[in-house]
């Protein structure tokens, strides 16, 4: 590998020794730049020459010779010509050079004059370059170069260069552009997808993070079409590392569109510039929609075209077509054979609206490998025949001719789409929007088993709207077909699940509006366990890896209680052998939960979920306070839930899996449990000899 050839024998090369490589003072530009050559006219990659420059130092006079692949190993050789008006006006000075050995002046018939020309070869951007003194030529000069294969009699040839020529008007124009950039709900999903190991495509280290420090150092821009998501800003800005793709941004850097990832389009996009808002990221003039739909207002819209190579309008709009998700593009030595011919291609066609788009879905494209972004990206920005379009160019690119649109894909089916449309405006109206739009981008098999979960999102909004007071179960707002408790106040609205006794939501409502205290982990992710194991005709047991609610029961989850309300304050549920009770009560300060068993031992989990829209929306901290028996947790600016329990009790919150998110991923690494559960969730436990009694306060 090319990789293993960055050894002292690449070297300064002077006649006869070797001296240690150095690089250039200044970067090679575009007005370097001579003559191009088209690929595939040698017999190796090796001896396939792609461009010639020259230019003038202070001292020297400098040729970079661009090949396709560069061998240092000697499986070539170079023969360059160069004539002048003066020394060199009769007969050329010719030398002969391949990689790992000095350069050869071949002077027949007069004695080989002094000269001592310097070459660099560089196979990690696959250039050569000779350095001459000079005082030896006489400018302009001319130079024929020849490239050939040892023991090929094909050669590759540019021949007729001049050092006063001017640059080639057209240039390869190129557009980096990337989707799935960052899917994470759980811290460690985020450090997966930011830097994993054993991860994407190739099973090395893999990340948004390699990505975007090899674009800072290139200084090459890069789209990224799905970024602007609640979920990945929020919990971006939670490790510290959106400061960084602000920055980039505000450097032209980095292009994030607006999103549209589900229907109706209106609504998602609304949703979505909310949470670019609170992260202080601006409005696009590109948007990105998954589903494929035309999205109107937008200068420019990304979408899979039949032609990958020109750009589209509809109207005002300009498409943009995708790259294939997941061809191999970028390697350890640089883009991949196939990527470099195509750029050299259309840097020499006659087609101005040529464009060559590069990227894919980030998790399974090797553009976000450790070893293969970096080296990509930097010999992208070392070839000035390539032009890398940022935003602004790609507003005023040509276009190509007119292309048939796709057809867009079938948005998800949602029986609680209408009331959804028409439900009062408020924090749970908006939580329900966002499980609707979480389960649009959700795996298929799951939708039907949690979508129930609108329904009570939706009745917790209708109550914040018209407070009541109910004890009952006769209620179905899920519409599984299976009765539901509803145990309702002026200040609380709690969902109890029969099968298993549990607390699904509890919401909370003060001169402020509502609140949300606890809910399932399905209300942010899907797909917590194997798919292996999902089982879609259990219900909310379809998924083994969810926590559906408070007070379930480790080893008998979903068991059948039956019910009993009380008055208007309380449920008793009991199973079927009346070996667990569990007993809820509602006051005006909170809810009370009694659990007896028969079994002296029980162990009960409660998930926090206290105004989630605070950590999406708000760019707001969460913290929790642990004392004897009794845990508080919330953002740091708004009201936090107590738990305290007469048994004992064990509490984490996410902010415990943050100090890992700042180190790449250690697969040997035990990571505490919240590291598996969903932002900005906190867990607490509750294990000990029953009866015991946990007390559930708002406190501000």
């Amino acid at each position: 590998m090319k990789r293993l050839l960055l050894l002292p024998l690449l070297c300064l090369l002077m006649l006869s020794a070797c001296l240690p490589l150095p690089r250039p003072a200044s970067p090679w530009t575009l007005e370097d730049l001579r003559a191009l050559d088209p690929p595939g006219d040698a017999p190796t990659p090796a001896s396939d020459l792609l461009a010639v420059y020259t230019r003038l130092t202070a001292q020297e006079i400098q040729i970079r010779i661009d090949l396709l692949d560069l061998d240092s190993a000697g499986g070539y050789d170079l023969h360059l010509s160069i004539w002048d008006s003066a020394r060199f006006a009769a007969a050329p000075l010719d030398l002969r050079f391949a990689a790992g050995s000095p350069a050869v002046v071949e002077q027949p018939g007069r004695p080989a004059p002094a000269i001592r020309p310097r070459i660099v070869y560089d196979p990690a951007l696959d250039t050569v370059t000779l350095s001459l003194s000079r005082a030896l030529l006489t400018p302009p000069y001319r130079l024929d170069l020849v490239s050939r294969a040892n023991q090929a009699e094909q050669a590759d040839s540019i021949p007729g260069v001049r050092s006063d020529a001017l640059p080639p008007t057209q240039r390869a124009a190129v557009l980096l552009v990337f989707w799935d950039v960052f899917p994470a709900a759980t811290p460690a999903q985020a450090l997966r997808r930011w830097d994993g190991a054993h991860t994407g495509p190739t099973g090395e280290r893999h990340g948004l993070r390699h990505l975007l420090e090899a674009a800072d150092r290139s200084r090459l821009p890069v789209f990224l079409l799905d970024l602007k998501t609640p979920s990945s800003l929020a919990i971006l800005d939670a490790f510290h590392s959106l400061d960084r793709i602000a920055a980039m941004q505000a450097d032209g850097l980095l292009i994030l569109p607006d999103v549209v990832n589900a229907s109706p389009a209106e609504t998602a996009l609304a949703y979505h510039r909310r949470a670019a808002q609170t992260f202080h990221l601006p409005a696009s003039d590109f948007v990105f929609a998954a589903d494929g739909g035309l999205v109107p207002g937008y200068r420019a819209q990304f979408l899979s075209l039949g032609d990958a190579s020109h750009l589209s309008r509809v109207g005002r709009t300009r498409l943009i077509p995708l790259p294939p998700a997941d061809a191999l593009q970028a390697t350890a030595d640089g883009p991949a054979l196939e990527v470099r011919r195509a750029l050299m291609q259309a840097a020499l066609s006659s087609d101005p609206a040529d464009l060559v788009i590069l990227g894919g879905s980030l998790p399974r494209s090797t553009w976000g490998d450790s070893d293969m972004a970096g080296p990509s990206l930097a010999w992208l920005a070392a070839h000035p025949w390539i032009r890398v379009l940022d935003g602004p160019a790609l507003l005023t690119f040509p276009l190509g001719e007119p292309q048939a649109l796709p057809e867009p894909l079938p948005a998800a089916p949602d029986p609680f789409l209408a009331e959804l449309q028409a439900a009062p405006p408020n924090a749970l109206t908006d939580a329900a929007w966002q499980v609707h739009f979480l389960l649009a981008n959700s795996p298929p098999p799951l939708r039907a088993a949690y979508q129930g979960q609108i329904g009570v999102l939706l009745a917790g909004s209708a109550w914040a709207e018209s407070p009541y007071r109910r004890a009952s179960c006769e209620e179905d707002p899920d519409r599984d077909g299976q009765p539901e408790c509803v145990l309702a106040s002026p200040e609380y609205f709690a969902l109890l699940e029969p099968e298993g006794a549990r607390l699904t939501h509890l919401f909370y409502r003060d001169e402020n509006g509502a609140h949300q205290l606890i809910g399932p982990t399905a209300q942010f992710l899907l797909g917590m366990s194997d798919p292996s194991f999902w089982n879609t005709s259990a219900g909310q047991a379809a998924d083994p890896g969810q926590i559906m609610g408070a007070f379930s029961d480790r080893d008998r989850t979903f068991e059948p209680y039956e019910f009993s309300p009380t008055g208007t304050t309380t449920i008793r549920f009991s199973t079927a052998d009346g070996r667990r009770l569990k007993t809820f009560s509602l006051d005006a300060g909170g809810l009370t939960a009694q659990i007896e068993a028969a079994a002296s031992f029980l162990q009960t989990s409660l998930p926090l979920v206290v105004d989630p829209w605070q950590f999406f929306f708000g760019g707001q901290e969460y913290a929790g306070v642990l004392s004897a028996n009794a845990w508080e947790w919330g953002p740091r600016q708004g009201l936090r839930l107590e738990v305290r329990a007469s048994a004992r009790l064990w509490a984490q919150g996410y902010p415990s899996s943050l100090i890992f998110l700042a180190r790449p991923e250690n697969p040997n690494l035990d990571y505490p449990p919240i590291h598996y559960l969903p932002f900005p969730l906190s867990l607490v436990e509750v294990r000990g000899q029953t009866p015991f009694e946990i007390r559930l306060e708002v406190r501000k």
